[in-house]
């Protein structure tokens, strides 16, 4: 696989055109081009494989490279596991599950950022920025090359747990060329930097039908990496994992979590948490259903206390001192339905958007964070 010469933002721009895909973004000194989602051919242009958070000064100049766009084994049809020649040279690397980082020269100064930019969790990474590292960084931003590493941290958790904030060089590429330095080369460069280069491991298989199967297995980790001499990049994340990210997806806004806690399918997601995302679930499943009873109870009660009195009194009168946003739930309870459920299906007519979460929240009065 070659990767296309890249210099300028012209050099990607006509590539882009028309693409909704693809975002160029302005930022303070600096533009990203990234994509917030894939169509069938967004990528079956060599440029758009590096619409990955490519950053350009305001000149128009290439400022700095991340990682190309790759894909899954299986994923595509030139990553098929019968098509991969697993007896070509090759190395198996770690897939670290925290943020892809790399630094950059931005007014003078050197920053590190994410895909999209100098974000939140780029500047929490420049916590581990030194002397040394920056020295290093800047003169190989300077010679025309893009480290890039994956930063974890008990801060940045995505599904495995990291126990403290540390940085590990994945990569270095030629920012205008978009070539990867050797893995030697890159362990060489890591240990000037004073930080670990990606764990490796002895390839040992022989057909990617068998890597499937080990990678699948895998518990503890995200998954690998697999850089073939021929320039091809794949990636195969076990099953443990895929099943966990999809599990703290789901929770990731109070939303969602509302959503399963009403409909009774939390249960089935609790399994596959780690235990600090267990506990925040389950005690907000608590604090939920506790909220429900209460308001249940209230307007059970405050309906069986008019239940001799007409509708218009009932309405008029005895409802005066109920809140709006509960008077209609009243009469339902009033026309049969019961309580609890009745204040039930007001939420689950809430959980399409945060903000009618927010408003409804007076119905159980719990708060969801992680």
């Amino acid at each position: 696989m070659t990767h296309p010469t890249i210099r300028h933002l012209d050099d990607v721009l006509p590539s882009i055109v028309g693409r909704s895909e693809f975002v160029h973004a302005h930022r303070d000194g600096y533009s990203v081009i990234d994509h917030n989602f894939a169509l069938v051919d967004s990528f079956d242009d060599p440029i758009r494989l590096e619409c990955r958070g490519i950053k350009f000064a305001p000149s128009g100049e290439i400022l700095a490279r991340p990682l190309h766009k790759f894909f899954n084994i299986n994923e595509r049809e030139a990553t098929q596991a019968h098509v991969l020649d697993f007896n070509q040279p090759h190395t198996i690397t770690e897939k670290m599950d925290g943020s892809m980082i790399h630094p950059a020269i931005v007014d003078g100064a050197l920053v590190f950022m994410t895909r999209m930019g100098r974000t939140d969790h780029a500047i929490k990474a420049e916590r581990l920025i030194d002397d040394h590292l920056e020295a290093v960084c800047s003169s190989l931003l300077f010679n025309g090359a893009t480290p890039i590493f994956e930063w974890t941290a008990p801060d940045n958790r995505i599904v495995v747990r990291y126990s403290d904030s540390r940085l590990t060089l994945l990569a270095i590429r030629e920012t205008v060329s978009g070539c990867y330095l050797p893995a030697g080369e890159v362990e060489d460069w890591a240990a000037d930097m004073g930080v670990a280069p990606v764990p490796q491991m002895a390839p040992g298989w022989t057909t990617g039908a068998e890597f499937v199967d080990f990678a699948r297995a895998v518990t503890g980790k995200e998954g690998f990496v697999i850089r073939f001499a021929d320039g091809t990049w794949v990636k195969a994340k076990g099953d443990d994992y895929v099943l966990k990210h999809k599990a703290k997806e789901s929770i990731l806004q109070e939303k969602n979590v509302l959503a399963l806690v009403l409909r009774g399918e939390l249960d089935d997601v609790i399994p596959l948490l780690e235990t600090e995302d267990r506990a925040a679930v389950e005690t907000y499943r608590t604090e939920v259903e506790a909220g429900i009873q209460l308001n249940a109870r209230f307007i059970a009660d405050h309906v069986a206390a008019g239940a001799t009195l007409d509708q218009k009194t009932f309405a008029v009168a005895h409802l005066l001192s109920v809140a709006p946003e509960r008077k209609a739930l009243c009469f339902q309870v009033r026309a049969g339905t019961d309580a609890t459920e009745a204040v039930k299906g007001a939420l689950l007519k809430a959980v399409g958007s945060q903000t009618a979460v927010d408003a409804t929240r007076h119905l159980h009065g719990a708060r969801f964070e992680l």
